[in-house]
């Protein structure tokens, strides 16, 4: 059984950035979930948040080797770690809105795992003999239902446990050869992208009753030459990243209905794109590389006006120079979380509040001071 320590509060730094130039961007606050300043050695680069602007990210500790935590800019709290049964955690847990954090972790014996903690309980939803690779990342939604790729004779499948009982959703012994990626919503639909045994690669849905939707593949009749994993919303939504044939460029695209929509190219300001994520009002926010050598997150197609921050712009006292957002880095409020590392070495994980949205943290924004107070656990 894990049991929840809360080891700090974090420090609550928090300010604003808005740009205009050729257009009125969104103006942000950014707060500090947690950093390398912290007594952290390592932080995970994909950290996902929930609609309560809760994070949960894996880091190695000074203390101890590898753990999963939560914070929220105010505290910051041990999950699990590396001290009981676990040896190792990936670095892609998922969280829902419950608090139920679903992660994969090598075991202290030999072995690997898809689990999940709730109330600092920990739960077994799929266990294996081989130490790593048996299992992909798991993702949860908020009826608590689990969805991971496993290792099956012969191939490999995505699975759901719902309530301890896990099922088959697809697998190899079909049409498909092997899968990138997956996302599932609270309708227990489950979006996914798929090789298949045509050598063609495609983006499906399948439902909770088993109808198996196709959203965007490479086949003949389609505009796509490549389709990487999907995000996708509870309204049904599908979003994710497209290159297009006949060398006419990339981008992020969504599906609803049946209809493709365009967010973002690189046909003027972007190069190229990376993990799309969608919430339920239908935003999409996407990390994007800009022909001019910039990198950031960006939330459409121009790099001024939707920008969420970039390489360059100042952050907590130092340049940020490196970026790293995943799909599951949106909530509902337009809160954006994301890794970053900065000029002085740092490495940390910040959320984005639109500012018209942040919540209260005590600091007025733009102002620096720091609140920080070291817990006993």
């Amino acid at each position: 059984m894990a049991t929840i320590k809360q080891f700090l509060t974090a420090t609550a730094i928090s300010f604003s950035i808005s740009l205009l130039a050729i257009g009125e961007a969104t103006a942000f606050t950014f707060t500090k979930i947690a950093d390398t300043k912290d007594g952290f050695t390592t932080l995970g680069s994909n950290p996902a948040i929930n609609n309560d602007g809760t994070i949960v990210f894996s880091a190695n500790l000074e203390s101890t080797s590898s753990t999963i935590l939560i914070g929220n800019g105010e505290t910051t709290s041990t999950i699990t770690d590396a001290s009981g049964i676990f040896s190792l955690f990936g670095n892609k847990p998922a969280m829902n809105d419950s608090g139920i954090i679903a992660f994969d972790a090598n075991i202290d014996t030999i072995g690997s795992g898809i689990f999940t903690v709730n109330h600092g309980i920990t739960t077994t939803i799929a266990e294996s003999s081989q130490p790593r690779g048996a299992f992909g990342s798991p993702v949860i939604n908020n009826k608590a239902a689990v969805a991971f790729s496993s290792e099956i004779e012969n191939g490999r499948g995505i699975f759901m446990n719902i309530d301890g009982a896990t099922t088959v959703v697809v697998d190899t012994s079909g049409s498909y050869s092997d899968f990138d990626g997956y996302a599932i919503n609270d309708a227990n639909t489950i979006a996914f992208s798929a090789r298949l045994d045509t050598g063609e690669r495609g983006i499906f849905t399948i439902t909770s009753d088993g109808v198996t939707i196709p959203i965007a593949d490479t086949t003949s009749t389609s505009k796509f030459s490549f389709v990487f994993p999907p995000a996708i919303n509870n309204p049904g939504t599908v979003a994710f990243k497209g290159v297009l044939k006949k060398e006419d460029g990339e981008g992020i695209f969504i599906v609803n209905n049946g209809t493709i929509t365009n967010i973002a190219d690189n046909s003027k300001d972007f190069k190229f794109f990376e993990n799309p994520a969608i919430n339920d009002v239908g935003t999409v926010a996407f990390k994007g590389v800009l022909k001019d050598g910039g990198l950031g997150i960006f939330t459409g197609a121009d790099p001024v006006a939707d920008k969420v921050i970039v390489a360059g712009d100042t952050l907590f006292g130092s340049t940020v120079k490196a970026i790293y957002f995943s799909n599951k880095g949106l909530n509902n409020s337009n809160q954006i979380v994301f890794y970053a590392i900065l000029a002085d070495g740092t490495g940390g994980i910040f959320r984005a509040d639109p500012e018209s949205e942040a919540p209260s943290t005590g600091v007025p924004s733009g102002n620096c001071k720091t609140k920080h107070e070291n817990l006993i656990p």
